[in-house]
């Protein structure tokens, strides 16, 4: 992973946050009320809630439903605000080869139905636990 993917990925992590802060001060809820009744300690939620680390997303949807956020609207906002601070990602070009071959990859028409491959793999382990 390239140093700005890394630093993308951080700071869309802390952009979550500020927006969920922002969600509580609207609502005028504490965080530390949030926490409490998700059954996290405070310290821990206000460290998730500062990207460090990153909050998980359960934690991000549990606390999205308890105060009656969209979660898609909060995640909108922050990566709206991370392309205005970094850019788009395909504005910005890769710094190595790995990042080149992982962004053709991914972006590449491979043809793979991806349920169907979730199907086969669903019926494998089916087999594979009864015997």
């Amino acid at each position: 992973m390239s140093k700005n993917a890394s630093t993308r990925d951080s700071r869309f992590a802390q952009l979550i946050g500020l927006e969920l802060k922002a969600e509580f001060a609207r609502k005028e809820i504490s965080q530390g009320d949030v926490a409490d009744k998700l059954g996290h300690s405070r310290s821990g939620y206000s460290r998730w809630l500062n990207a460090k680390p990153s909050m998980p997303l359960e934690a991000f949807l549990n606390t999205c439903e308890l105060i009656g956020a969209d979660p898609r609207t909060i995640m909108d906002a922050a990566y709206e605000r991370l392309t205005k601070e970094m850019g788009n990602p395909q504005d910005i070009s890769p710094s190595d080869p790995a990042d080149e071959a992982n962004a053709a990859l991914a972006s590449a028409d491979n043809g793979i139905d991806i349920d169907a491959w979730a199907n086969q793999i669903k019926a494998k382990d089916s087999v594979r636990d009864s015997e």
